[in-house]
C-alpha cells in the first residue's frame, strides 16, 4: 500500500493537544476540535476566569467578538488566539452581557 506523502495538518494539531492536556491536567474542561490544523478549543458553562487560565498557559491574546441572542439572553463570545507547539490556538467562552453594557453595545 502506497503511503501518502502529503503532510496532515490534523496529526499535528492533534499531538500538540495531547501533549498540552497531558503537561496541564488541570486545564478547565473544553470541547476540541480540528480545523486545517488549527486548534479550537470551546468552554463550555464557564467564567472569563477559565478563558484567562488557558491565556495564561498558552499566552496569546484574548478579545470579545459580537453579541447574539442565545436562548433569549444576550451573550458575547471571547477569543483566546494563541500558537502551541508551532500550531494555532483558538479558545472560546460565551458569557452573558450585562444589560447595561448590551444597551450600549
Amino acid at each position: 500500500m502506497k503511503q501518502n506523502s502529503i503532510p496532515q495538518p490534523q496529526l499535528g494539531a492533534a499531538s500538540a493537544l495531547v501533549q498540552l492536556l497531558a503537561e496541564y491536567p488541570d486545564l478547565p474542561r473544553a470541547s476540541w476540535s480540528i480545523d486545517l490544523g488549527t486548534l479550537h478549543g470551546h468552554i463550555h458553562d464557564a467564567s472569563f476566569a477559565e478563558l484567562e487560565t488557558y491565556a495564561q498557559v498558552l499566552g496569546g491574546s484574548i478579545r470579545p467578538h459580537g453579541d447574539f441572542v442565545l436562548r433569549g439572553e444576550t451573550v458575547r463570545p471571547h477569543y483566546l488566539h494563541s500558537m502551541w507547539r508551532d500550531v494555532p490556538v483558538e479558545v472560546v467562552v460565551v458569557l452573558p452581557v450585562a444589560v447595561q453594557t448590551a444597551v450600549a453595545a
